[in-house]
């Protein structure tokens, strides 16, 4: 597990940004600006339709080009197209179905029954890929709860003035 401070590893995941399916690379995609990945539990389950509706609405996606986003689920990519369109986001979705990158960022628990389970989360890189904020749902299916998005935000705000 990454913790704030440390570099986060690189990754290819599968992903789409509309219509077509490709590979996204972290260090290729955020190109040296700030970028805030959001895992989610899954595409259409309504916790997280609700958080990545938010975060598509909110400033940083709008108004600011800045900073990248990538949202990372283990739902296969047509199944992000769908969810794509059908909440018309703004921002790429990758497939993370071995749960590899989920491992590599923390956003993994282990269930009294052993069982690997995923979690909803949010991690801000810098332009360097040093974390400058995380945050871990206590429970996937909590209400979502707009503050993490708004703490992420400010802190991007700092990061995107220190790049230009």
């Amino acid at each position: 597990m990454i913790e704030t401070g440390a570099t986060a590893p690189d990754f290819t995941l599968t992903g789409t940004q509309g219509d077509e399916v490709r590979e996204f690379t972290l260090s290729e995609f955020a190109a040296g600006r700030p970028t805030m990945l959001v895992f989610y539990v899954y595409d259409f389950s309504p916790v997280c339709e609700d958080q990545m509706c938010e975060l598509n609405d909110m400033e940083i996606l709008t108004f600011n080009d800045d900073v990248a986003v990538l949202g990372v689920s283990p739902d296969g990519p047509y199944s992000h197209q769908q969810f794509i369109r059908q909440n018309n986001l703004s921002y790429p979705l990758l497939t993370d179905e071995d749960k590899q990158v989920y491992d590599q960022y923390g956003m993994l628990t282990q269930s009294p029954e052993g069982k690997r389970k995923h979690k909803r989360g949010i991690i801000l890189l810098d332009a360097d890929r040093t974390v400058r904020y995380r945050w871990i749902a206590k429970d996937n299916w909590d209400q979502w709860d707009m503050e993490p998005l708004y703490e992420a935000y400010e802190i991007s705000l700092d990061l995107v003035s220190t790049v230009e």
